[in-house]
């Protein structure tokens, strides 16, 4: 499997630029795709992300003039098809995939299938589900300039936090993020790191207002902690590119939860008894909790502050 970005810009000739599993577009030298041509490119355009070993997606940076793929403004992270147009300022990006996986049946069925021998570790994990509220009432009554703008910086400091604090940021899935902190043997601050972490993203939100009409800009957040498969899920096996297994699915149905209880932050017991007895003492017993698609109850805390 390979990605390619092919540049046609308006001034200058074409030129490709091979991609791996994270590139960045933008004006300076330091973006795996520099348009230092191009003064109306922001020097964070955009960036493509490939999240599962061979889906790339494009998110916008916030950049004032927007990216564009075939024509459609980027509001929400885009998953890229091969030959996707991208266009950005007056230059057009040519996204071309190649799925080089030897062909035949055996090839139809690992591209389908991913299968379960690519996953190569287990580990215990703390795992973020970071969504954003009231987006589909903004989403009816802003212009897509506005919501692409303020999607694109939330999501690109949101990243930036992620990253600071140590996490990965396992994809973007509509307007909500999925992270996690691998707890690996001498390395046992994955709740602490996710939790904070959480604070920080509030706080970044507690910052940030809806354009036009400056309501507040609005997250919840869930955190969980178990045992997660880390694999090769993709065609390749050079970055363990995803996390499955039911500690992720019990995070997305606390995620539900935290919703119904009113909840900014809401943080199981597995990830509470985790954190440092100061940190405990944040947090408020809400009781056992039962979790949509699943026999089991979990135990969940909401944040005091």
């Amino acid at each position: 499997m390979a990605a390619t970005i092919r540049v046609i810009p308006a001034q200058v000739d074409a030129f490709e630029v091979p991609i791996q599993y994270t590139a960045t577009i933008g004006r300076t030298p330091e973006n795996t795709v520099c348009l230092k041509f191009s003064p109306t490119v922001s020097r964070q355009h955009a960036i493509i992300r490939c999240h599962n070993g061979y889906e790339y997606q494009l998110m916008d940076l916030g950049s004032r003039n927007g990216t564009f793929v075939n024509n459609q403004r980027v509001v929400m992270p885009v998953t890229l098809q091969n030959g996707a147009r991208i266009r950005i300022a007056n230059n057009d990006l040519i996204f071309e995939q190649s799925l080089d996986l030897g062909g035949g049946e055996e090839a139809a069925a690992t591209l389908a299938g991913h299968s379960e021998s690519t996953m190569q570790t287990v580990h215990n994990a703390a795992i973020l589900v970071c969504d954003i509220r009231g987006f589909s009432s903004q989403a009816e009554v802003l212009p897509d300039s506005s919501l692409a703008q303020v999607l694109g910086q939330w999501f690109r400091e949101a990243g930036n936090t992620v990253q600071k604090q140590g996490g990965v940021i396992d994809k973007f899935i509509g307007d909500a993020i999925l992270a996690y902190w691998q707890e690996n043997a001498g390395q046992k601050d994955a709740c602490e790191r996710a939790y904070q972490c959480a604070r920080q993203l509030l706080e970044l939100a507690g910052r940030t207002k809806w354009p036009e009409s400056g309501k507040p800009f609005l997250v919840g957040i869930a955190l969980h902690y178990g045992r997660v498969a880390f694999g090769n899920i993709g065609l390749v096996a050079q970055r363990d590119a995803t996390i499955i297994g039911n500690a992720v699915n019990t995070a997305f149905r606390l995620e539900t939860v935290m919703k119904e209880l009113g909840q900014d932050l809401l943080v199981s017991r597995e990830l509470v008894d985790c954190l440092p007895a100061a940190d405990r003492a944040l947090f408020a017993d809400l009781g056992e909790k039962p979790l949509k698609g699943k026999n089991e109850t979990v135990r969940v805390f909401g944040f005091k502050g």
